[in-house]
């Protein structure tokens, strides 16, 4: 089984080291570099966390092209309609090869405002925009509903797990193997110390969940996981 290799990147990533850590990934057989969309940071609310798209736009000025960027996922109930494209999601449209994963977000890290978007406007636009061919967007959802598994059927979008059960990825995989010439990814997250890889006859996309650490630290988890995907795949 071969895997595309991707990675989450923690909330203080750009507190020090960061183009050292961000060139040390692109010397790696790594896809996409994704960032979060959080006003608090998830690993304790007292670190700091990147603002979204300061974030996008400072990786982009050092990988210049050479490696993917991603946000996994935009909560799209956060922001309202006009300030959510103008701000983001047309920002990221303007980037080559860009991996947008959009999501209805949830109080599981903190609360936001709701401002209550249709989801399926939002596909409707992104895909229907200029940019989105142009630039190969990538475009994918995250979530388990049953709603969310027919958008990417409908769409022939791709669709991302966070962690959870083989039960629930083989349930996607299932869907998705229904998809001709999908626009975008199956992908699961996963922890970067403890990685729970599933079989699968796909070419999914495996995200690595990077923790918040000074510069060893965070360079031997990269190392780590390469050897733990070496030892997992039999390469």
């Amino acid at each position: 089984m071969k895997q595309i290799k991707s990675v989450l990147l923690p909330g203080e990533f750009f507190k020090n080291d960061f183009i050292v850590k961000t060139e040390k990934l692109m010397s790696l057989d790594i896809d996409t570099l994704y960032l979060f969309d959080h006003g608090k940071n998830p690993s304790g609310r007292d670190l700091d966390v990147y603002e979204l798209i300061d974030g996008i736009y400072k990786l982009n000025e050092v990988i210049n092209g050479q490696i993917r960027l991603g946000v996994c996922v935009l909560n799209i109930n956060a922001r309202p309609f006009q300030e959510l494209f103008d701000k983001y999601i047309y920002a990221f449209l303007e980037i080559k090869n860009f991996k947008l994963g959009i999501g209805t977000g949830d109080d599981k890290f903190e609360k936001r405002p709701n401002f209550s978007n249709d989801i399926e406007e939002i596909i409707n636009k992104i895909v229907d925009s200029k940019m989105f061919k142009q630039n190969n967007i990538n475009l994918f959802i995250g979530g388990n509903s049953e709603k969310k598994l027919k958008l990417i059927k409908n769409y022939s979008i791709g669709i991302n797990q966070w962690m959870g059960t083989k039960k629930l990825f083989e349930e996607k995989e299932s869907m998705f193997t229904q998809i001709d010439n999908p626009r975008g990814n199956l992908s699961l997250c996963l922890k970067a110390d403890s990685p729970n890889f599933f079989d699968s006859e796909l070419n999914y996309e495996s995200i690595y969940i990077l923790k918040d650490s000074n510069r060893e630290i965070f360079l031997e988890t990269i190392d780590n996981i390469f050897r733990w995907i070496s030892t997992a795949m039999n390469w």
